[in-house]
C-alpha cells in the first residue's frame, strides 16, 4: 500500500508535489463495510482468456520498439543541435525568471522550475496540444535537462514545428 501524501512530504516535498499534480488518482484503503468491485482488465469479457504470443511476434514487436526508440533519440538529437541556440536562450530565461516560453509554429511550449529544499527542483514542460510533462532534478543538473525536456517537446509536438525567433 503506497504511503500517503503528506507522509511522503515529510521526506520529498518535491516528489509529493509530482504526485499531488499528476492528477493520477493514489489509491486508498477501502473502507471496510464496502464490498469490493469486480476486477476488469480491459474490454474482453471476464473469464476470456488473453491470446498468447508467439516468440518471433514477441520478437518483432521488441524490434519495432527498439526502432522506434533510436528515432526518437535521432530526432531530439537532431533538434537539439538543429535549433540549439534558440533552446539554450530559452533555457537561460528560465533559469533566471523561473519560467520560459519558446514560441513554436504549433504553439508555444511553456517550461516552468519550481524549486524545493535541499536543492530539489521540478521542471515542467507544457507544449500544444495538452502534452505536458514533469521532471525532478537538482538544482545543479536543472539546465541541461531542460534542454533535453525542450527539445523533445519541440521534437513531440509535430513534426513541422520550428521555433520562431
Amino acid at each position: 500500500m503506497p504511503f500517503p501524501v503528506w507522509v511522503v512530504a515529510i521526506r520529498d516535498p518535491a516528489y509529493a508535489y509530482m504526485l499531488r499534480s499528476s492528477g493520477f488518482r493514489r489509491p486508498r484503503a477501502p473502507l471496510p463495510w464496502r464490498r469490493p468491485k469486480p476486477f476488469s482488465m480491459g474490454y474482453a469479457p471476464v473469464g476470456t482468456p488473453m491470446p498468447k504470443l508467439a516468440d518471433e511476434e514477441i520478437a518483432e514487436l521488441q524490434a519495432q520498439a527498439e526502432a522506434g526508440a533510436r528515432l526518437y533519440i535521432a530526432t531530439v538529437q537532431e533538434m537539439e543541435q538543429r535549433h540549439g541556440e534558440v533552446i539554450r536562450n530559452t533555457v537561460a530565461e528560465l533559469m533566471r525568471a523561473g519560467s520560459a516560453t519558446l514560441q513554436t509554429s504549433a504553439g508555444p511550449i511553456e517550461a516552468r522550475i519550481i524549486r524545493f529544499p535541499r536543492e530539489a527542483v521540478v521542471l515542467e514542460i507544457h507544449h500544444p496540444g495538452g502534452g505536458w510533462g514533469q521532471s525532478r532534478t537538482t538544482q545543479s543538473e536543472v539546465g541541461e535537462q531542460a534542454v533535453h525536456q525542450l527539445a523533445a517537446a519541440l521534437a513531440s509536438t509535430r513534426p513541422e514545428a520550428e521555433p520562431l525567433t
